[in-house]
């Protein structure tokens, strides 16, 4: 999955002003996403919510 395509549906989250996903390596997959996310000053997000933000968008796949 091209990170862009996962940074177009991360900034959709009303808590998520900004994000950024970059590639690492993983020797089963060859490569596995990492985001980076800047979340709102009021926001109490936490990488749970962001996993269960994107799995519920039922993009499981990307996981």
């Amino acid at each position: 999955v091209p990170p862009a395509e996962l940074e177009a549906l991360l900034i959709t989250h009303p808590d998520i002003t900004d994000c950024a996903v970059i590639g690492i390596p993983d020797e089963q997959a060859g490569e596995l996403p990492r985001a980076y996310v800047v979340s709102n000053k009021k926001s109490t997000i936490h990488e749970e919510d962001v996993l269960n933000f994107v799995k519920g968008l039922h993009f499981g796949y990307i996981l």
